[in-house]
């Protein structure tokens, strides 16, 4: 029974997909360093955006596991880590009680960060709770019709980056938004390296991805495009911020994925898309130095 009960826990916490929360964390962080730097900082409010934003990406992963599910689109053949649902490890009326538990908080959460910032960020967090099961749920699901990278550019770049620095400074800066393009990009090309994995599948199950409306070589094309624009960031932050350009030395990085990619097959899309993550959070780490490093001199 106790062996029992910790392998549920285990397909429990592999489906909050811990090596991608990176993809949360860090564009939030950046945009509480952008506000600190600027002289506004509380750790309440920060600690919560930050717990906001990562409980989001958990409850996007455990709707998204549930609604390609019901859809079909998670079955055997597909290549990638197994899912708990799909193989029935965790029934599909657990995961949607959770998700609903989980929605639960993150409002309630939200509800105590609008008692302390204000009501225009009610607004933003319902939409952004909203998108998090409309991204694979619904009657036209993003993730189906080919906006899921649109979908991680905004949700998980710009508005984790430049929301974060609004609660703090109750005012929206260029340098957050910047930082939040970056981080955007960064998640639009994991899951864009994801959609490329998959991209027969989802042809044969109906998941019109943009890889599958684009096709491979276009699609391949959009994610080295996505992985270069972080370091154009830099550069332009650099220009009024100088230690900001001390992300350009994860660049190495980058590049080896996008001359990778086109190389790619299978399961070896998944190695490049762990190197992505990677690749980004080293990217927000040097950033965040760089801002800490700025301020204090």
């Amino acid at each position: 029974m106790a062996n029992s009960t910790i392998a549920n826990w285990r397909w429990w916490l592999r489906a909050t997909r811990p090596r991608t929360l990176p993809l949360s964390f860090f564009p939030t962080a950046i945009g509480l360093a952008w506000a600190w730097r600027d002289g506004a900082f509380n750790s309440a409010t920060a600690g919560g955006t930050l717990l906001c934003a990562v409980l989001l990406q958990v409850l996007a992963n455990f709707v998204n596991e549930l609604g390609d599910y019901e859809r079909g689109a998670d079955t055997p053949d597909r290549i990638g880590p197994p899912r708990a649902v799909a193989l029935g490890a965790i029934s599909p009326a657990a995961m949607r009680n959770a998700s609903r538990v989980l929605s639960a908080i993150i409002l309630a959460l939200g509800v105590w960060l609008v008692t302390l910032v204000g009501w225009w960020l009610l607004a933003v967090g319902l939409v952004a709770l909203a998108l998090a099961w409309l991204y694979t749920t619904g009657t036209r699901p993003l993730a189906y019709v080919g906006f899921g990278e649109v979908a991680a550019l905004v949700f998980f770049g710009i508005v984790p980056a430049a929301g974060a620095y609004a609660v703090e400074h109750s005012r929206l800066a260029t340098e957050p938004i910047l930082s939040g393009i970056a981080f955007g990009c960064f998640a639009a090309a994991v899951l864009g390296i994801n959609n490329l994995r998959d991209v027969e599948h989802d042809r044969a199950c109906g998941k019109r991805t943009l890889a599958v409306r684009l096709g491979t070589t276009r699609a391949t094309t959009l994610v080295q495009f996505l992985l270069g624009v972080p370091y154009a960031v830099a550069i332009v932050l650099s220009s009024a911020t100088a230690e900001a350009a001390v992300p350009v030395a994860s660049l190495p990085l980058a590049w080896r994925i996008g001359r990778e990619l086109p190389l790619a097959n299978g399961a070896e899309y998944t190695v490049l898309l762990g190197r992505t993550v990677l690749t980004a959070s080293l990217y927000g780490v040097l950033l965040g130095t760089a801002i800490v490093v700025a301020t204090m001199q």
